[in-house]
């Protein structure tokens, strides 16, 4: 009769069928292990049951968990708690650092803050460098072109304004037709200025295409800011009117620089 509880155990071990303490511990463990009903549970495995619940597909449910994921993520690191009924408060606490140990020497180790501050390191040391500070100044740029220019669509947006595929829009952003930009965990976003009731604004392959940079964000700032040979328009106002030559032309007199 097999194994299955810890009263079967003992009944086993008072009649000598089990009369080794290892061999009471060794089945013991075993039950423990063959007890445990609990499985790790992803965002893909809550995605799955929303979707179904929620008449959704799964990437956009998938979506949405992450974007909450990130908002959450987002409030902690500011010090904001968060509450949620039936589940608690979250909030994250700051606590004294822990020494650590080397594996090589077994001995303890202070943490790298803590390290650096013990060797002295100058204050100057981690000041932003040019370039550094460069990098920064353009992701503000960005997300200042991106967000006064109507923000960005997504693949799914596109889909439905186009009415085509997803290997249809994926051709078109290879072949310059469309312009994408990088989005939130790496999926491409699609700036809404770039379309009109019609599909995309006349002439943007070729403009894009006379650019000296493919970087996403190094377009959109082309086509959104006002440009001197277009007497101060917008060069993406300039191509709603249908005028694509005077564009062009301010395309290829453009400089690139960090771009």
């Amino acid at each position: 009769m097999p194994l299955t509880n810890k009263n079967d155990v003992k009944r086993a071990s008072k009649g000598g069928v089990l009369k080794s303490r290892k061999g009471r511990t060794a089945i013991l463990r075993g039950l423990k292990v063959k007890s445990r009903t609990g499985r790790s549970v992803t965002l893909k495995h809550l995605a799955a049951n929303l979707s179904e619940s929620h008449e959704m597909s799964k990437k956009q449910t998938e979506v949405m968990l992450d974007d909450l994921v990130n908002l959450v993520t987002k409030h902690l690191k500011k010090g904001d708690r968060i509450r949620i009924p039936g589940l608690g408060i979250l909030v994250v606490r700051k606590r004294a650092a822990r020494m650590g140990r080397n594996p090589a020497t077994g001995e303890a180790e202070a943490p790298p803050n803590l390290l650096a501050e013990a060797v002295g390191v100058a204050e100057s040391a981690y000041a932003p460098s040019a370039r550094a500070l460069a990098l920064l100044r353009g992701k503000e740029i960005s997300e200042k072109d991106l967000k006064e220019s109507g923000g960005a669509f997504t693949l799914q947006h596109v889909e439905t304004l186009l009415g085509i595929s997803r290997q249809a829009i994926d051709k078109k952003v290879q072949d310059d037709a469309l312009l994408a930009i990088p989005g939130p965990h790496g999926r491409r976003r699609y700036p809404a200025v770039q379309f009109t009731n019609d599909g995309t604004v006349p002439g943007l392959q070729n403009v894009l295409k006379s650019l000296p940079s493919a970087n996403g964000w190094f377009r959109l700032n082309f086509l959104v800011t006002p440009d001197a040979h277009l007497a101060g328009q917008r060069p993406i106002d300039v191509l709603k009117e249908n005028d694509i030559e005077p564009v062009l032309t301010a395309a290829k007199a453009v400089g690139v620089q960090g771009a």
